[in-house]
């Protein structure tokens, strides 16, 4: 018999399947004469080879005949008076696939449960040629989820990040925060770093236009590199009226992959020059910003708050990576090959969310394949870490969670809104907070050093 591939899925509390073309409705006992054997191949692949009685297909064939016969509309004959042998004659063929179907299915299910399998996706399922007519034979390829008994933990090894907030840190905030309010006056000279260049330009790729190539009135802070390097030096020098050509390349990593990595013609046409003046940090300045005694004090003590709550943020996220990190180093077992196939093209598919780039699964294995890796690891152990715990997600947590997501964006309800009444948002919103219980539980049974940073080095170690 050719091979046949079904798509067969068994979760692990129940089984469910997808299939295309194939229908399984009915819910069969697989037979007693069932025979199995379960053959352990490489890593964490099996086989299954079952075997059993083809006369038990045949009542699940008659059943669908039956019912077809009731519905069915053929030329020539009323509705569901389709007489059984012309109805064999078109339908036997389908109604059989169906039926076999259907036992196979069974029947492997039977088997992953009595063996007290946990098969990672779909199996791989093919039928063996026999000269038994009695007997179909069939073979199930799957691959299973590793034991996962978690060691050690208290042998991992972690740093706390503790925000120490000095008095120089508000002073440099508070400078920044001037900075951020300079006001800008056109002078009568040529530009140099720090000033701000109002221009045109119009870029080229080999004599080519491309998207968003263009622009008029543009301002452009001189050092403050937000543009691709090259682009903000080469404005030094120049006047307003002043023309220029400039010959430079996107950056291999610039965010439009169309673009990376090309050389690039700009003509530039320079229209204002204007040099900043910062902001005196005084009664009437802090007024203007929002603090309504105008003091410096109350000034220093709202930007030190920010800085804690943000700091909250970075730790986290820190000890996220790091928790992650040593967990899967300290814990060894065999990762599913099928899982890190499916997190590649994840990883593929956020990296090139357009397809814009063609790419071989070959290709994208070796960009992709390590990280990819580590991350179905962590996964893996993050999930046996919530399950051994028996982590739930509370009301409270997802208030703590809203909070956390909507700070300083004054759209809260909107937000909840969104989470709380679309499934898959809420559903990944639950995962993150399980994964970040998780964390917490690694943290507190590690040994954990504690280490003072500013708010500025918190923020390098992102």
């Amino acid at each position: 018999m050719a091979e046949l591939v079904y798509a067969l899925v068994l979760g692990t509390s129940g089984a469910t399947r997808e299939s295309s073309s194939l229908s399984w409705p009915t819910i069969l006992i697989a037979g007693d004469l069932m025979v199995s054997k379960l053959k352990d191949l490489k890593g964490l692949e099996k086989e299954l080879t079952i075997s059993f009685e083809s006369k038990e297909v045949n009542p699940t064939v008659d059943s669908k005949l039956k019912e077809l016969s009731k519905s069915l509309d053929l030329k020539g004959f009323r509705k569901g008076k389709v007489p059984m042998n012309v109805v064999k004659s078109k339908y036997y063929n389908q109604c059989f696939n169906e039926a076999l179907s259907e036992h196979i299915e069974q029947n492997y299910i039977k088997v992953v449960l009595d063996e007290k399998l946990n098969p990672v996706a779909a199996p791989k399922i093919s039928m063996e040629d026999s000269s038994n007519k009695d007997i179909y034979t069939f073979k199930a390829l799957i691959e299973v989820m590793p034991d996962i008994e978690l060691k050690n933990i208290d042998k991992i090894k972690l740093e706390k990040p503790i925000l120490k907030v000095k008095k120089e840190d508000l002073n440099k905030a508070v400078k920044r925060i001037a900075e951020q309010y300079k006001e800008w006056t056109p002078v009568d000279r040529k530009s140099k770093e720090g000033d701000r260049v109002k221009a045109d330009f119009k870029g080229t790729i080999n004599g080519e236009e491309f998207e968003n190539n263009k622009a008029e009135d543009f301002l452009i802070e001189i050092g403050s590199k937000q543009l691709i390097p090259g682009f903000e030096e080469g404005l030094k020098d120049l006047k307003s009226g002043d023309e220029k050509t400039l010959d430079i390349t996107f950056p291999k990593d610039y965010q439009d992959e169309k673009l990376a990595s090309k050389p690039v013609n700009f003509e530039i046409t320079i229209k204002e020059v204007s040099e900043p003046k910062i902001s005196d940090i005084d009664e009437e300045f802090i007024k203007k910003i929002g603090i309504e005694d105008g003091k410096l004090e109350t000034l220093q003590s709202k930007i030190k708050d920010g800085m804690k709550k943000d700091a909250e943020t970075l730790v986290e996220s820190y000890l996220k990576k790091n928790v992650i990190l040593e967990l899967s180093k300290s814990q060894k077992f065999d990762v599913p090959k099928s899982l890190v196939q499916e997190e590649v093209q994840r990883m593929d598919k956020e990296n090139n969310p357009n397809g814009d780039v063609k790419i071989s699964y070959e290709d994208m294995e070796k960009l992709y394949s390590k990280e990819a890796t580590e991350r179905v690891k962590a996964g893996l152990l993050l999930r046996e870490i919530i399950n051994k715990e028996k982590f739930t997600v509370s009301k409270k947590e997802i208030d703590n969670w809203l909070d956390t997501v909507s700070r300083g964006q004054g759209n809260r309800a909107e937000i909840e809104n969104y989470y709380l009444n679309n499934e898959e948002a809420k559903r990944n919103m639950e995962s993150v907070i399980l994964e970040n219980s998780a964390i917490k539980w690694v943290v507190n049974e590690a040994a954990v050093t504690e280490k003072s940073y500013s708010f500025d080095e918190l923020v390098e170690l992102r």
